[in-house]
This record gives C-alpha cells, structure tokens and sequence, in this order.
C-alpha cells in the first residue's frame, strides 16, 4: 500500500523542504528544473495548499455556525419552556379596565393601572394571587380550596363570595358584597377580622389600624350605628381622625394629650362606646355638645 501523501495533504514548509532536498545529477540524461520551473512548481503547489485548507476553514466555519445556531435553538426553547411552566401569569390593567377568568371559573375584573399575578401551580390547595391596585374578585366557591389575596400588608381569605379591594398607598379596602371574608395582617397572621355583607374593612393608611364599619351607600352617619374598631399603640389625634371619619362627627380634644398612645379593640362599637374606653385610658372626661359634636376635656 502506498503511504505517501498525496500533494493535498502536505503543507507548503513540507513540500519545500522535499523539493530542496532533491539532488540532481549534472551527468544524468535529466536536464535539471530552472529557477522559473522551480518557482512555478512552488506556486502551483502552494495554490493547491491553499485552497486546501480554505476548504478545511469554510468546513470548519460551517461546522461551528451550525453548532452556534442549535445552541440558540436550545436556548430559546429553554426560555420558553420555563417561561411556560414555572413564570407566573401576569395581568395588567393599562389602559381600561379588564376582566380575567381564571382556571378555577373565578372572575376579577382589575381597575385601570392594576396588575395580577397568578402562579403556574394555581389553584392548589390554597388559590393565591397577588394583587397591585385594585379590583373586584367573583370568586368560585370551594370548601376545601380558600382563596388568598395578598395586597400590600395583608391576605383576604375567602371560600367563595363577591368583594372588592381597593389600595391607596398605605391605605386598604375591602368591601364585602356577599359571602363572608377574613381580613389577615401578613405580619400578625393570628390578628384577624371577618366582615360580613355590605361592610367594609379599612385600614386607614396605617398597619396599627383596623376598622370594619357598614358601607357606606348614602351620606347618613354611623353616630347610632356600630362599628369593630382596633388601634394598636397610635396616637390620640390620630385615633380622633378616624372616629370622625367613622361615624362622621366632630371630636373636640385637649392639644396637651395629642401625642398620648393608645391601643384599643372593640367589636361592635358605638361612639359612646369608644369614647368611653378612650377617656378610661386617658383619664379624660367626655362631653356632648350636640349631635355631631363631641369633647374629651382633662
């Protein structure tokens, strides 16, 4: 077998060094190869080499462009794959409001500016969802599966009812429409209130309160009526501004006591009934000047 390369697979140094080592016999019948012979024969050897391995680079610059093209195949079918099974679901209410229906038939229809995200496991043992801004939930009734809202500091626990939530900066709301819904701070989960129909739990801007009161429907007051009212070591003028706010009356109170903190909880609370409890801890007398008009007086 014969084992010598072929000129295709000698490099140009080989093929020089060969041909100098070629020796020529001045009394031989062969005439010996001139200069111009000798550099054609170079030249043409050195084109065939060349072209040789330009082949070699195009095979290789093939070879490589297919890898670098099934690589970002791979990649891009990765993306999408895990986009699709583990990335949550996103709604975003931008420009109109929008309706969603989601796997369990639930329906919430998000306000302008607000935004939803569902996890791909939903719905699991619990219904989770998170909620930036508002909106109004028609939520399909399980016994075994409650359904979670997390909005800002807290979880709206339900079985299956109609309610909304609406969220001003620090400020929640959620009023209740049917069912029954238990409003959960994230931060104290054994710290929990239930509101029943046509009430409305309300924070007021502030983690350290917790109001549920009857929804508001008309311009009458809640004076005669009752409300679940909890503070949590705020102060007077603050706890003043939510009493008015509450049961829409004026509280007149001694600027000296201001800043005194107070922690109250009472269900089913009147405004004597918190007046009472708040002039008890402050040592403050109360005073009704009419009957939208009240005094807490040293």
């Amino acid at each position: 077998m014969d084992h010598r390369k072929k000129p295709e697979q000698i490099s140009f140094d080989e093929a020089k060094e060969l041909w100098d080592s070629l020796t020529f016999n001045s009394d031989a019948d062969i005439e010996s190869p001139s200069e111009e012979e000798k550099k054609e024969f170079h030249r043409k050897l050195y084109a065939r080499i060349e072209a040789h391995e330009a082949k070699k680079r195009k095979r290789k610059t093939i070879r490589y462009g297919s890898l670098m093209v099934a690589a970002i195949l791979v990649l891009i079918g990765s993306v999408i794959s895990y986009r699709s099974l583990y990335l949550p679901d996103v709604y975003q209410a931008t420009e109109n409001v929008l309706t969603i229906t989601l796997k369990d038939g639930s329906r919430v229809t998000l306000s302008k500016g607000a935004k939803l995200t569902v996890e791909k496991s939903f719905p699991a043992d619990t219904r989770d969802v998170l909620l930036g801004g508002d909106a109004v939930f028609n939520v399909t009734k399980s016994k075994i599966h409650p359904f979670i809202v997390h909005a800002g500091s807290y979880q709206t626990r339900v079985l299956g009812t109609i309610f909304k939530i609406t969220q001003d900066n620090l400020r929640f709301n959620v009023d209740l429409y049917e069912g029954k819904v238990q409003v959960i701070k994230a931060e104290k989960p054994t710290e929990t209130f239930i509101i029943k129909p046509k009430q409305t739990f309300s924070n007021f801007g502030s983690k350290d309160v917790a109001t549920i009161v009857a929804t508001k429907t008309t311009d009458s007051t809640l004076k005669d009526n009752t409300a679940t009212i909890s503070f949590t070591d705020i102060k007077l003028r603050d706890a003043i501004k939510i009493l008015e706010d509450t049961y829409g009356v004026e509280i007149q109170y001694p600027s000296s006591a201001s800043n005194s903190k107070l922690s109250a909880t009472k269900e089913k609370a009147t405004l004597a009934d918190m007046l009472r409890l708040i002039s008890l801890k402050l040592n403050l007398n109360t005073k009704r000047i009419n009957d939208k008009t009240f005094q807490l007086e040293e």
